[in-house]
């Protein structure tokens, strides 16, 4: 008997409710497990319980910020890929998350559904 293939498990770290819930809804579509995280202490407790094979996380959340949650996976020597989405479009934003070897960085303004899939779907397959 085949085994069927393990669900993808995406962690959307996202304080901004609209997006978060459109985010989830366009992952689930494609038959991802998505968790949610409205601050970057939220993305920190999922991360540890049930690590994720990506993460799409925000810069600017309350509490703790996304370059907390970077930090946090460099520590821990996690491996898993993160997709920076934030409205930060500076340089100095960008070549951080460099540092914390981010593998991709989105501006929210410009992001739509089929960019964000085909990017999630890169790192999913």
């Amino acid at each position: 008997m085949d085994k069927q293939p393990k669900q993808k498990h995406v962690l959307v770290a996202e304080d901004e409710a609209f997006l978060l819930g459109m985010i989830r809804s366009l992952l689930s579509k494609h038959g991802v497990r998505v968790s949610t995280a409205r601050d970057g202490q939220e993305a920190i407790d999922i991360i540890d319980k049930d690590p994720p094979d990506l993460l799409l996380l925000d810069l600017l959340m309350p509490h703790v910020d996304g370059y907390a949650v970077l930090q946090y996976r460099k520590k821990k020597k996690m491996k898993f890929p993160v997709v920076v989405c934030s409205n930060l479009s500076d340089k100095k934003s960008i070549i951080k998350c460099d540092e914390f070897d981010v593998n991709e960085y989105l501006i929210k303004s410009d992001m739509d559904d089929d960019q964000v899939w085909a990017i999630a779907e890169k790192y999913l397959v």
